[in-house]
């Protein structure tokens, strides 16, 4: 009788991490396709810009992604046999410029820098066909009182400029450039504040040495670039409470 017990006991739970170890959805109760998995990276990726890969490669045609449900493309996350034994079942798929993480229910739930290549800067961004960089955003000088700075220079970091705009607090910046670049912003008697993105276009808000951001799509960027009122009371919040559009 007690083996009897032991057996119906070891029964579900054998199939359970079977399930886990292979992929499978117990919400679903199926194996979610790849191209499923996929989609949902992209989406997360590139959120209100592409909706799936074929979208995306409309832009990124020499990009092709790769899915993995064992080991890491990133130092900052495991992806191993303790996580599929304790329920943590998500797949690694590996996007233009980050590597996200989608669970077996094809969700996708959070992303990570792509750390599997030499070198301490990890791996380089995969660029667009064409490769435009776009960032429209405010400048503010931080605490106390989160003061509108309207004396402040923008550049793009190393020989090529690019273009940019500036009209009291707000700003634009565009460049075309294979290579990924910076955004060095500099209010007057303060700290320069640097902006990291990636290729695409980016809303952000400058509040002290610290930004949000936020991905947009080219036409919101070309909306907004000559910065005005009506268009900057529309802009979503990407600068929390303290933001001056």
């Amino acid at each position: 009788m007690r083996r009897l017990i032991f057996i119906m006991l070891l029964l579900p739970f054998s199939l359970y991490e079977a399930g886990n170890f292979t992929g499978f959805s117990w919400k679903r109760l199926e194996y979610v396709g790849e191209r499923e998995i996929i989609d949902a990276a992209v989406r997360f990726s590139y959120p209100d810009i592409y909706s799936n890969l074929q979208e995306l490669q409309a832009d990124y045609s020499k990009f092709k992604p790769a899915i993995r449900y064992w080991g890491s493309w990133s130092i900052q996350v495991e992806n191993d046999f303790l996580e599929k034994l304790f329920g943590l079942t998500r797949y690694q798929v590996r996007m233009p410029e980050e590597i996200v993480m989608v669970s077996v229910d094809g969700n996708a739930q959070f992303s990570r820098s792509d750390t599997d290549c030499p070198g301490d800067s990890g791996c380089p961004f995969t660029p667009p066909d064409n490769p435009e960089q776009g960032i429209v955003g405010t400048v503010q000088y931080g605490r106390p009182n989160y003061e509108v700075a309207n004396d402040f220079s923008v550049e793009w970091k190393g020989a090529e400029k690019g273009s940019v705009f500036r009209s009291e607090h707000c700003f634009s910046a565009y460049i075309n450039s294979l290579e990924n670049k910076a955004l060095v912003v500099s209010p007057k008697g303060t700290n320069a504040t640097t902006v990291r993105k990636g290729y695409g276009f980016y809303l952000v808000a400058i509040t002290g040495d610290a930004y949000g951001r936020m991905r947009i799509s080219k036409a919101a960027f070309e909306k907004s670039k000559l910065c005005s009122i009506e268009t900057r009371k529309a802009w979503p919040n990407v600068g929390g409470w303290a933001w001056k559009r």
